[in-house]
Parts: structure tokens; C-alpha cells; sequence
């Protein structure tokens, strides 16, 4: 699967004990599955929640964790089948 997302900190992250915060976006041009590797940043995921952006109405994204890597299925293709996700875990 290709990697599909393009991760971005938050500026000011926000910290909970030994919990941080991921956001980022997945850019999806022809692909309705791929991965996010979250291994330079989190040391496991606990939680993740991804949600369309724009004014179409998109499929909901299925989600898997492994470790530190989510799978993505489901995704919508095409224009305007971008989405926005948000994961939690613990700090590496």
C-alpha cells in the first residue's frame, strides 16, 4: 500500500503526561487504501479518527492500528477525496 499521508505537528502540541497529539491530512488522487507510519512520532497509537474535508460527502474510512502504523480502506478516490485525521498516543 502507498503511503498517503502527509503528517503535520501541530505548532504548539499539546501534551498529556506521556500522551501526544498527531494531525495531519491524507491527500487521495487515485488510491482507496494506503498506510500512515506514525513510528518517528508515536510510540503506539492509542486512538485514531479521520474525517472528510470539503463539501462532498465521503465514504467513511475504515482504520486499523498495528504498532505505530495505520492501515487505511475505504477511501474515496478522485477530486475531492480528501481527508483529515487525528491520532493520540504515547510520546517515542
Amino acid at each position: 500500500m502507498a503511503l498517503l499521508a502527509t503528517v503535520a505537528i501541530d505548532a504548539r502540541p499539546t501534551v498529556f503526561g506521556n500522551k501526544a497529539v498527531v494531525t495531519g491530512t491524507i491527500t487521495n488522487a487515485d488510491a482507496t487504501s494506503g498506510h500512515i507510519d506514525l513510528s518517528g512520532l508515536l510510540a503506539s497509537v492509542d486512538m485514531i479518527v479521520v474525517n472528510g474535508v470539503g463539501s462532498t460527502a465521503l465514504a467513511a474510512a475504515s482504520t486499523a492500528v498495528d504498532g505505530t502504523t495505520v492501515y487505511l480502506a475505504n477511501l474515496t478516490s478522485g477530486s475531492g477525496g480528501d481527508y483529515q485525521f487525528m491520532a493520540m498516543g504515547h510520546r517515542s
